[in-house]
């Protein structure tokens, strides 16, 4: 069973987000990229420290980050938060993108948990290969950032409550109207694209109207392997003689509730190229390979296609940045006292859901540090775990 594993410390998952909860392409868009879909939906900005007013989209150096959104138009989550704040631009190497993971717009509560400044920091390769194989989403964690900032996780929850375990949030309807809610981070595990372009720069985005369904849609996030991740809309053919709505090769053949992944099997449908691949992504008319979103699990990604960096958390942040995750590792050398989590004894390389990452070391309960948002880890074999 695809969700029999268990995450030994992963901040910024949704492991803890209900344990307090009660029984509750037209041819005239001139930002089109060479992808067969819509392009960018943002608009170029400078720089700004987290959490001071907010920054805008991206530079004109590069198109990747000509799709962040300038959330500095933008009237926040409310009089109460911290202003959000985006930074985005290109490296000859890499898309680098800074957040301070407050959403744009009104902030609706749906879990408990309250919603608080995370700065993050992703640096996603320019020019994203294909891999040989495809690489399973993290149980838990980071997958991808939509073009606002705000990172994407996959699409089952975590352990918590168990009556919903690794259960698939959208079908649970325990999502905000775009789409997000809060664990120890806001997060999405779907995208509704009226939240996500320049019109939705406003206090309520989804009450506007849905967006034209004769037009492609645009680049709504980068998945952590560097292929961008457009609306359900793209162009048929490289001249978008017409437009198609993608659908995905997923269907439902058991209870969603909880066990997500157990409750979804995907096939091919040859000769219907509307359908993606099992990672929801597919190769478009002009060559290049990207994901989309669609209204049918998995929502966003269902694999990796590529090579990601840092799947299963944020990457540590600069100039002040936590960092949302443990260290990714090939051997127990990798892991010094200072890669350790806060309060650790030391750590050891040990094999994750999310990969090989840097995790505590134990011999008694009393070891073990704090987990996410005080969580109590205890000692087991050697390791502390929840």
């Amino acid at each position: 069973m695809r969700l029999s594993r268990l995450a030994l410390t992963a901040p910024g998952f949704c492991l803890l987000t209900f344990a307090l909860l009660a029984p509750a392409c037209s041819s005239n868009n001139t930002n089109q990229q060479p992808s067969g879909s819509g392009g960018g939906a943002g608009e170029g900005g400078s720089g700004g420290s987290a959490g001071n007013g907010g920054t805008g989209g991206g530079s004109d150096a590069c198109w990747q980050a000509q799709t962040l959104l300038d959330v500095t138009k933008a009237p926040g989550a409310g009089a109460n938060y911290d202003k959000p704040s985006l930074s985005g631009a290109c490296t000859a190497t890499h898309f680098v993108v800074d957040t301070n993971g407050m959403p744009h717009y009104q902030f609706v509560p749906i879990t408990p948990n309250p919603l608080v400044v995370t700065n993050q920091h992703y640096e996603i390769v320019l020019e994203p290969q294909m891999a040989a194989t495809t690489t399973d989403l993290p149980l838990l964690g980071t997958v991808a950032f939509a073009v606002n900032g705000m990172p994407i996780f996959g699409p089952n929850e975590g352990a918590q409550p168990a009556a919903e375990a690794y259960g698939d949030p959208i079908y649970n309807g325990i999502m905000d109207p775009c789409l997000g809610h809060t664990a120890d981070r806001y997060h999405y595990h779907s995208m509704l694209e009226k939240c996500l372009t320049q019109s939705g720069l406003v206090s309520e985005p989804w009450t506007n109207a849905d967006p034209d369904a004769t037009k492609a849609s645009p680049v709504l996030g980068w998945a952590l392997d560097g292929f961008p991740i457009y609306g359900s809309r793209e162009c048929a053919d490289t001249g978008c003689s017409s437009i198609v709505t993608v659908k995905s090769g997923y269907a439902q053949t058991g209870n969603p509730k909880t066990n997500a992944w157990d409750a979804y099997t995907w096939s091919e449908h040859p000769g219907d190229n509307a359908y993606l691949d099992e990672c929801n992504g597919h190769t478009g008319p002009d060559g290049k390979y990207h994901y989309h979103v669609t209204e049918q699990f998995p929502y966003v990604l269902g694999c990796f296609r590529g090579t990601p960096n840092g799947a299963g958390m944020g990457m540590p942040g600069g100039d002040g940045g936590m960092q949302m995750g443990p260290k990714a590792c090939m051997n127990a050398a990798d892991c010094m006292l200072s890669d350790c989590p806060q309060g650790s004894m030391g750590c050891t390389c040990g094999q994750t859901p999310m990969g090989m990452l840097c995790i505590p070391t134990c011999q008694t309960n009393a070891d073990c540090p704090p987990g996410p948002m005080g969580m109590q880890l205890s000692c087991q074999n050697g390791v502390c775990g929840p």
